[in-house]
């Protein structure tokens, strides 16, 4: 068993669920939470992140803060062929798109936007529909997010 694939102990979980909702804590803060030494939880937090299981810290930014009002998730079919690789590139350039995969069920893609009111995803969601690659699209809009 190579040291990247070794299991995690109880503390390292809880270290991974403090950080995740609050990346920004200080050592002190996160060592009382899981009862060990600031020093000590530094050192696991470190060790962490050289295997690999922590890859980055992030900001979270309100979209509504920045204009963006509508969030959507968007399923997309594509015709059968060879344009996937080069479709993904396109979405992978959009500023709109926050969260794209390939997935399995109905549709290939599930594509979450953040976008400027109603005509910013209209204009998305036109974009799409005129890739040539792309079969079919369908959206929802999202009324209130549970968990982000």
């Amino acid at each position: 068993m190579t040291e990247t694939s070794l299991p995690l102990d109880s503390i390292d979980n809880r270290i991974l669920r403090e950080i995740r909702h609050e990346a920004r804590i200080s050592w002190r803060e996160l060592g009382e939470r899981v009862h060990l030494a600031p020093t000590s939880v530094a050192e696991r937090v470190r060790r962490l992140e050289h295997r690999g299981v922590i890859q980055g810290y992030e900001a979270r930014i309100d979209p509504a803060m920045v204009g963006r009002t509508v969030r959507a998730i968007v399923d997309v079919s594509l015709v059968p062929g060879d344009g996937a690789d080069a479709f993904e590139a396109r979405v992978e350039a959009r500023e709109e798109v926050v969260f794209a995969a390939y997935v399995t069920g109905s549709a290939d893609y599930k594509v979450i936007v953040e976008c400027v009111g109603a005509d910013g995803l209209d204009r998305f969601v036109r974009w799409l529909r005129a890739d040539e690659v792309v079969a079919r699209t369908e959206s929802q809009l999202v009324l209130r997010t549970i968990v982000d």
